[in-house]
């Protein structure tokens, strides 16, 4: 095809224009969300991109933007695109997802989380019904991956159903034939350096989250104990155990929970978790409070001064030589919502697509949000509210349909979409400050990426 039968993308995003500390020329970098792609350009290509000024465009630059998708055909639907993407990916996906709450416990009072807690395990007749229900899907499908996060509540208040279901999902895996991991999501107070071995090596654990929301004295007023007791210095000191033992091969990530009350501290949490030398074995990030069938979205600051405000935490983190993630990754399946045979099951046997759901006394009893029950066996899934988000997307039911960001943010949680809330991912509100950072830690060599020139 001619270079008149293209056009340039709607899903760019671009820098503002920056100045070549060696060269003196004015270039930008720009973000071509369908590949998950950064290049850096001149103004003056910029410029022509921008104008359609496409045959003034080396011949060798043009097929390479091309190749790229920074330039598609003319005539193509790119929502209509990225929607066949999505739908192809869920139809190629061999991997089974589940996950499992095996307690409905907590010892902690988050003050925005929305879950109700109660002394409440998964009965040894529901672990055989879950088994029993992948063994059926398994059997019906084409899986060669199992995957499982261990949720909460506090899944470790659960070690013991974890202890007995684990050996049987691994056999399931070997049964027919399937890699196996898994990932917990986890608060931290219980984690000690033995248990964390065993979750590793026994339970075959891949990845472990824990929450840390700011230095001890913020952390202390959101995350006590029922019973009001301080959990920061225990958790950093099972963070730091689990971290330093060698025998432990594990990726810990830390996740920072942010709201207007504690968002000043997290420059100083990211420089703690430095000065203990943490930077080389965990991975950090932040996440703005939302709601969680509750009032907590009231406390959270607005995307735009989030966005800004996580762009100085990227360059603090780059500064004290933690991996930053700057740039999105492609996401043609935003969440479980969407995968037919992902599900969650709580601790009572009740299944959901969702994992902001269960426990949440809001959406009633029984949960609006409930897909089935494991009393009902392999036949249970009703009343799927979440499962028709890529087609409302294609019909332009959420502003999703018009934003450049979507290939790398999936559209964002539909359950947020549905209830009336804003989700889109910090990107899409800082990512104009994102390339430009990316451009400068490039420079410095601060990036283990180095991006193309496309000249």
């Amino acid at each position: 095809m001619g270079k008149s039968a293209f056009k340039l993308s709607r899903y760019i995003v671009s820098s503002d224009r920056i100045v070549d500390a060696e060269t003196g020329k004015l270039e930008r970098a720009i973000f071509g969300t369908r590949k998950a792609i950064m290049v850096i350009i001149s103004e003056q290509l910029w410029q022509l991109l921008s104008n359609g000024q496409f045959e003034e465009i080396p011949s060798h630059v043009f097929d390479r933007l091309a190749q790229s998708e920074f330039l598609v055909p003319a005539d193509e639907n790119e929502l209509t695109t990225i929607s066949r993407t999505t739908a192809l990916a869920i139809e190629k996906n061999s991997e089974l997802y589940q996950v499992i709450q095996p307690s409905a416990f907590c010892q902690l009072n988050c003050d925005y989380c929305g879950q109700e807690h109660n002394q409440k395990e998964l009965t040894d007749i529901n672990q055989n019904r879950l088994i029993e229900r992948l063994h059926t899907k398994l059997t019906l499908g084409e899986f060669s991956r199992i995957r499982v996060c261990w949720f909460g509540g506090e899944p470790l208040a659960g070690i013991a159903v974890i202890r007995k279901l684990s050996p049987r999902l691994l056999q399931l895996a070997e049964e027919f034939n399937c890699t196996f991991s898994a990932v917990i999501v986890t608060n931290g107070l219980t984690l000690s350096a033995e248990l964390a071995a065993e979750l590793v090596n026994r339970h075959k654990v891949e990845q472990i989250e824990i929450t840390l929301d700011g230095t001890a004295e913020f952390h202390d007023k959101r995350r006590s104990t029922k019973s009001g007791s301080p959990t920061f210095n225990r958790i950093l000191a099972n963070l730091k155990a689990v971290a330093f033992r060698k025998d432990i091969d594990v990726n810990l990530r830390v996740r920072c929970n942010v709201d207007f009350r504690n968002v000043e501290t997290v420059e100083s949490l990211i420089d703690l978790l430095a000065d203990q030398g943490l930077q080389e074995r965990i991975s950090f990030y932040t996440a703005p409070v939302h709601s969680w069938g509750n009032e907590a979205h009231a406390m959270a600051l607005s995307p735009d001064d989030f966005g800004q405000y996580e762009v100085g935490w990227f360059a603090r983190m780059a500064l004290r030589n933690f991996e930053v993630q700057l740039l999105p990754g492609l996401r043609p399946i935003v969440c479980m919502a969407l995968k037919p045979d992902a599900e969650l099951v709580d601790a009572y046997g009740t299944l959901f697509n969702c994992t902001e759901v269960s426990y949440v006394p809001t959406y009633g009893n029984p949960n609006l949000y409930a897909i089935g029950s494991l009393r009902a066996r392999a036949n249970s899934v009703k009343n799927n509210r979440l499962n028709q988000f890529n087609e409302e997307v294609l019909q332009g039911k959420y502003q999703c349909s018009e934003c450049s960001m979507l290939p790398v943010c999936g559209g964002g949680c539909p359950k947020q979409w549905q209830e009336g809330h804003l989700p889109c991912p910090s990107a899409k509100f800082n990512m104009r400050e994102r390339l430009a950072l990316a451009y400068a830690l490039d420079r410095i060599n601060s990036l283990k990426t180095s991006f193309e020139r496309v000249h």
